[in-house]
């Protein structure tokens, strides 16, 4: 069962579904509800160990992703308090302009980071950026973000 629910495909396809429902209002509890809940399975598929370090926190978010994906979920580059990442798979949202459904999307990958003492902030979304990736930026959890401009508030 865990290689079936871990599998890119199937992670591409409640992506669609979780898609629909962020980009109507009426369905924002919904919405929260299955990506917490989506994160909830991945943690305990995955037992993934809260760790001290930005890099372990960047390879621990890639980790947590498809096995069989890997290629999609990249750690570009890493300063002294920040991982850049960036996801390159196809995201349901691209071009719509809907940056608070990407927003409400990836509570699933902020929820991740929480669980292993990270925070992620979404920083261009493919869904107003007119890129094929979203940029991510992930710092430990007590360190201060304020500086990093989330997409959704731009």
């Amino acid at each position: 069962m865990k290689k079936y629910l871990e599998k890119q495909a199937v992670f591409n396809s409640t992506l669609r579904v979780f898609a629909f429902f962020s980009k109507r209002k009426f369905f924002n509890g919904l919405t929260q509800f299955l990506t917490t809940q989506s994160a909830k399975l991945n943690l305990v598929l995955n037992k993934p160990k809260p760790v001290s370090h930005l890099s372990e926190l960047a390879q621990s978010w890639q980790a947590m992703m498809p096995p069989d994906g890997q290629e999609y979920f990249k750690v570009k580059d890493i300063s002294e308090n920040t991982a850049y990442t960036e996801i390159h798979l196809h995201c349901p949202l691209r071009g719509t302009g809907n940056v608070e459904a990407c927003y409400k999307l990836m509570n699933y990958d902020r929820q991740l980071m929480n669980a292993v003492g990270g925070q992620l902030i979404v920083l261009e979304s493919q869904s107003n950026s007119g890129k094929n990736y979203c940029r991510l930026a992930i710092r430990e959890k007590q360190k201060d973000a304020s500086d990093l401009v989330p997409a959704h508030k731009k």
